[in-house]
């Protein structure tokens, strides 16, 4: 009978020892003083940035990885302003253009140098997950964060057209991360300058693998980790793309994002 007892008691402690570990990981995400944010996609020496693109230059000339090698660290800045440490990696290699590069340096950006940026990695910490710049989510990781922001830009055609479905994409852990950053768009940013209908920034939950950045989000997911991919402005929206190409609006834009992650983070 004894031995039937201690066997019911390694079962039930096995059986929680999954919660044990999440409720650690929550903990340690709900105390942490720290954010990262990822820049999206990478630079190629030839090509440029390789992200989303505006199709020509007729409402400004914007790739989504440039844009956010510039103006990153003014979100940085919000947030190291309300107190937090914040760090910037991107999963490639530093700029070859010396004026991204020295921007990418101002702002501390950490490159992760993938050894192959268009090819598919296993999690180091979630195996089962494997993506293209799954790489990011694990550096994210690693700092024991409160919080991963993906900072992206969007597009729908290689055209221009009104677009006005902008949203913040998260994981179920980061629900209120991204319902704090799309209030602050909404309020700061599409009623202020960035033309959108009347449209509020979206929040859409993404656990779908096989869906752009899905399996990034899922990897911070299983970790307890809020994570976020900013959606906001599509670069082939000319309403948008004027509005960015603006350097002060640009500003603005990158604190907007700052200031919805601070109010997450206060929030906690």
């Amino acid at each position: 009978m004894r031995k039937f007892f201690l066997l019911m008691a390694a079962l039930v402690a096995l059986a929680m020892l999954p919660s044990c570990v999440q409720q650690r990981l929550r903990a340690q995400a709900r105390e942490s003083q720290v954010v990262v944010l990822d820049i999206g996609h990478y630079y190629h020496p030839q090509r440029g940035g390789q992200g989303a693109r505006t199709p020509d230059a007729r409402y400004g000339n914007i790739e989504e990885c440039e844009f956010w090698y510039k103006y990153a660290i003014h979100t940085k800045r919000v947030i190291e302003q309300a107190g937090y440490t914040c760090r910037i990696c991107n999963r490639g290699a530093a700029p070859a253009n010396p004026a991204l590069a020295a921007y990418g340096r101002r702002a501390g950006v950490h490159q992760i140098n993938t050894p192959e940026v268009t090819g598919v990695y296993r999690s180091k910490y979630h195996p089962e997950r494997m993506a293209v710049g799954i790489l990011s989510a694990d550096y994210g990781i690693d700092q024991k964060p409160g919080c991963i922001v993906f900072l992206h830009h969007n597009s729908n055609s290689d055209h221009w057209q009104v677009y006005n479905k902008g949203a913040i994409y998260c994981n179920e852990c980061g629900t209120r991360l991204a319902s704090a950053m799309a209030q602050e768009i909404t309020r700061s940013i599409y009623a202020r300058g960035m033309n959108n209908n009347g449209v509020p920034c979206g929040v859409i939950i993404r656990n779908n693998g096989h869906r752009g950045g899905g399996d990034w989000l899922n990897t911070c997911n299983e970790h307890c980790v809020p994570a976020a991919i900013t959606e906001a402005a599509f670069l082939s929206n000319p309403d948008h793309a004027k509005f960015l190409g603006n350097d002060a609006n640009a500003v603005r834009y990158a604190q907007a994002i700052g200031r919805g992650i601070v109010k997450f983070m206060q929030s906690r």
